[in-house]
């Protein structure tokens, strides 16, 4: 008959391995990173310039669509990365070129 080593530890190391799952499940932090956020908000920009002009109410309403999808929370989350960054000159130049309030 042998002797399992690990029988005492097994519940502490279930908790453990239960704890590191609901962490990694958790909710990511409102500040994205900042390759994404450049992403999207070159996106958004994007389609901030597609507002059609003599106004096409189909076009308008694609372009609006897209607008709502890429640039909302743009604003707090550009926010959030300049707090962040603050100390980095290299991403402060990055996040320089954007505007602070482009959301209504």
């Amino acid at each position: 008959m042998a002797i399992d080593a690990m029988s005492p530890w097994r519940p502490a190391l279930a908790g453990v391995a239960t704890a590191l799952l609901l962490a990694a499940c958790a909710t990511p932090p409102a500040t994205p990173d900042l390759a994404t956020f450049l992403e999207r908000r070159a996106t958004c920009d994007h389609f901030r310039g597609e507002i059609p002009d003599p106004p096409d109410p189909q076009r308008l309403r694609e372009v609006m669509e897209q607008i709502e999808a890429y640039c909302k929370g743009s604003d707090a989350q550009l926010a959030a990365l300049r707090q962040r960054y603050r100390d980095d000159p290299v991403v402060s130049k990055q996040l320089a070129p954007f505007e602070d309030r482009i959301e209504p």
